[in-house]
């Protein structure tokens, strides 16, 4: 695949491809975010956002036995948001995405403001496709700041932005954002980077790439998401240096897998190195918004001169 096509698929009007790899897994406690660029692409993934007080245990598994014990403590607690949102993660936990949504609702009708269930409503209705209601759900975050933590409410935003996005409002994602002078960007950087990407200006993700990766040199997601601008730079041999990092620094998230077996296979015309990161990728998730699984599948036969030149 030439330079020229990978441009032009990564434009602005591009399909989102972050569906992709690990929707799932999208926002955590505030804010997780698998999202994808578009075309002969590359894997733009989210980073995980913290509580900004009391944060809670992470909710391992949905059993009856779990939900029970939080409904008791819903009764005994009535009017606290905090076991009404339990709940709803352990809905979640439990794939009962209608249930979660109720639990998560009447937390927010005893406090419109608590954050945790903002984030993880505004993650249902994101992996159910229904942004708008996303970002009818956020819409206070943006219009009431004094509501919430400067933290806090940088992060809501985020996920908004990641709403408008899905809309196909680039140019609205990317002024709900932060600026990158004011941005947690520990917190926020890598769905700034992922709006930056994807909006009018996209070159201007390299900065706010690598100053997110100063920020947190070891997390895996920023690293995933620089190697992906340095490409963008045609720096590839960069590029798969910070993906083969990300790797290193998480062998569990899919990307940089996902990421390598474009690069190898369209960049460096590698075409068993691709085959094996593809492979690995496949492993760990099975997302394929590229077809690569179908290219891999069906290899083109190799001309005499690419026979001779692989001996």
């Amino acid at each position: 695949m030439s330079q020229h096509a990978v441009t032009r698929r990564m434009r602005r009007d591009a399909p989102v491809w972050g569906a992709g790899p690990a929707r799932a897994a999208a926002w955590g406690a505030l804010l997780v975010v698998t999202v994808s660029l578009a075309g002969c692409s590359f894997n733009v993934f989210g980073h995980r956002m913290a509580r900004p007080a009391e944060a809670p245990k992470q909710v391992e598994s949905g059993e009856p036995g779990d939900i029970q014990e939080a409904r008791e403590r819903v009764a005994a607690f009535p009017g606290d948001p905090y076991w009404r949102y339990r709940l709803g993660q352990f809905y979640v936990a439990a794939d009962s995405l209608p249930g979660a949504e109720t639990a998560l609702k009447s937390a927010l009708a005893r406090d419109p403001a608590y954050a945790p269930a903002l984030a993880s409503l505004s993650q249902l209705y994101y992996r159910a496709g229904r942004h708008e209601e996303g970002v009818r759900l956020l819409e206070p975050v943006r219009t009431r700041p004094e509501a919430f933590a400067n933290e806090t409410r940088q992060a809501l935003l985020a996920g908004m932005a990641l709403h408008l996005d899905a809309l196909g409002r680039p140019d609205l994602a990317g002024a709900t954002v932060p600026r990158a002078a004011d941005a947690d960007l520990k917190r926020t950087g890598p769905a700034m980077v992922y709006v930056a990407l994807r909006g009018d200006h996209p070159d201007s993700a390299a900065d706010l790439a690598r100053a997110t990766l100063r920020e947190d040199s070891r997390s895996a997601v920023n690293l995933n998401n620089y190697g992906i601008t340095r490409l963008r730079a045609a720096d590839p041999k960069a590029a798969r240096k910070a993906f083969r990092e990300a790797i290193e620094r998480d062998p569990s998230l899919p990307g940089p897998y996902y990421n390598l077996a474009i690069l190898e296979k369209f960049y460096f015309v590698d075409d068993e190195a691709a085959s094996g990161w593809f492979q690995d990728y496949w492993k760990r998730s099975h997302e394929d918004p590229d077809s690569l699984r179908g290219v891999f599948a069906n290899p083109a036969p190799k001309s005499v001169a690419q026979k001779d030149a692989s001996r």
